[in-house]
């Protein structure tokens, strides 16, 4: 992906600043993926969200209406789904785009040092937060199953 944020710079950009771009962006994408994998480790391994008692999916999903058609379960599982996807698309789609509307539009500048501060850390973070929102997503969506499961349990275990 680094080289695609490279390839985004006019051809007759300078060497001082494309390697400058090229630094930015690995480095980036560096702490993107060890912020990722951070939050895997906490969700995983620490037990997040309900590591400290019950998880109150109406407190921590306030925009989530349960009642917009079809299984919660399933929404849950699906909007997970693509955001991992998108997270891990978003790091080659960005730069395809930007290239792409470059011709049509007034190219924006990475030489000043705000823009390209800003547009870095959308290419590397975007992505980032999309996956961990999927895996969020995903971890409350099996929460909710386990629920189900146990629930169901306990109704077969006193109908028995």
């Amino acid at each position: 992906p680094v080289r695609l944020v490279v390839l985004m710079m006019p051809a007759d950009a300078p060497y001082e600043s494309v390697n400058l771009i090229r630094t930015a962006a690995g480095l980036a994408y560096l702490v993107s993926l060890i912020a990722l994998a951070t939050f895997v480790v906490l969700v995983r391994v620490m037990g997040w969200p309900a590591r400290h008692g019950a998880f109150n999916v109406w407190v921590n999903l306030p925009l989530f209406d349960p009642t917009a058609g079809g299984d919660v379960l399933y929404r849950l599982q699906r909007d997970a789904r693509i955001n991992i996807a998108l997270g891990f698309l978003l790091p080659f789609i960005i730069p395809a785009v930007v290239k792409a509307t470059a011709d049509l539009l007034d190219p924006i500048s990475l030489s000043n040092p705000q823009t390209m501060i800003w547009t870095i850390s959308a290419w590397a973070f975007l992505p980032a937060s999309m996956i961990m929102r999927g895996i969020a997503m995903g971890r409350v969506a099996e929460m909710i199953h386990d629920k189900r499961r146990r629930a169901y349990a306990e109704a077969h275990m006193q109908a028995a």
